[in-house]
């Protein structure tokens, strides 16, 4: 396959799973609110919200794909300063997620205690990635 055609067919797949999570969002909208259970509710929430931030990101990348994207040295500095204290908040975060969820033992508080707490786990790896990122691209802007 060229590299056209590679270019294509991804841009293809972000937008077909840009219409996934649309139809994710759109099932949870129509869902929320019909219970008055508010562990229903909170998972059909977590569910839309986290289809919403991923047609966000997605779109952020279909973006991407039709500009260059540069990064000067004041952006590195401000990557630099949210990882910096992102990474400390994140850690507290974990702590305090795993703390709570070995105190629960009702099996929905769980599941969703345990999501939250896998989230903040990727979101350190997320920064530490972020971070090796940001060294990376320092090196070019020297």
């Amino acid at each position: 396959m060229t590299l056209p055609e590679n270019r294509k067919k991804f841009e293809d797949l972000v937008n077909k799973w840009i219409i996934l999570e649309e139809g994710t969002i759109k099932e949870a909208n129509k869902l929320t609110g019909n219970s008055k259970n508010p562990m229903v509710n909170a998972i059909i929430d977590l569910l839309r919200m986290d289809s919403e931030k991923h047609r966000h990101i997605l779109q952020a990348i279909q973006k991407s794909m039709h500009t260059t994207v540069t990064f000067s040295t004041d952006d590195l500095k401000v990557v630099d300063t949210f990882v910096e204290k992102h990474m400390l908040l994140e850690k507290n975060a974990v702590e305090t997620a795993e703390q709570a969820l070995e105190m629960s033992s009702l099996p929905i508080p769980r599941l969703l205690l345990s999501h939250l707490l896998n989230d903040e786990k990727s979101h350190d790896a997320y920064m530490s990635e972020l971070n090796d990122i940001k060294i990376y691209m320092a090196k070019g802007t020297d």
